[in-house]
């Protein structure tokens, strides 16, 4: 299968990339995202919480400043929602939001992925929102869905 194949051909890159190479950390992301897609297929929690684990190996490669930082937030961020959603573990969902704040933080007006970081911390706000009830959450959540529509006119 193509999604195996890939998988096998990410893992032999990263095995090149040692630590202290400079490409690491999206080797890492790239294996983390391949497993993540199998997890939607399969639902193998297995390849869940190894992409969890490799995108948090890749995010303490990305230092305040690292070009990748913001993306090795997301992805740490979408992978530990999806967990959440399978688990119901509320403390993934909270570390899933403080990503989300930070990779936005790193998104100013006019940086060209801000409407995705304000998407992604809208959507789990709203998950929040769903599953406590606060209206802070709700109100927080369409306001920075508001935004981010405005950024497509």
């Amino acid at each position: 299968e193509d999604l195996e194949e890939s998988i096998a051909l990410h893992r032999e890159a990263l095995a090149l990339r040692l630590v202290g190479h400079t490409g690491r950390s999206m080797s890492l992301n790239n294996l983390a995202v391949q497993l993540s897609i199998r997890f939607d297929h399969r639902g193998n929690a297995k390849d869940l919480e190894e992409s969890i684990a490799l995108n948090r190996e890749a995010l303490a490669l990305c230092p305040v400043g690292h070009t990748n930082r913001s993306t090795s937030l997301n992805n740490l961020a979408n992978q530990l929602s999806t967990r959440f959603h399978h688990r119901g573990n509320a403390e993934d969902l909270e570390e899933s939001i403080a990503l989300h704040r930070e990779a936005l933080a790193l998104c100013p007006v006019g940086h060209t992925d801000r409407s995705k970081s304000l998407g992604n911390l809208s959507n789990q706000l709203s998950t929040r929102f769903d599953h406590r009830g606060n209206a802070e959450d709700l109100e927080e959540s369409i306001a920075l869905h508001r935004e981010a529509l405005a950024l497509h006119p």
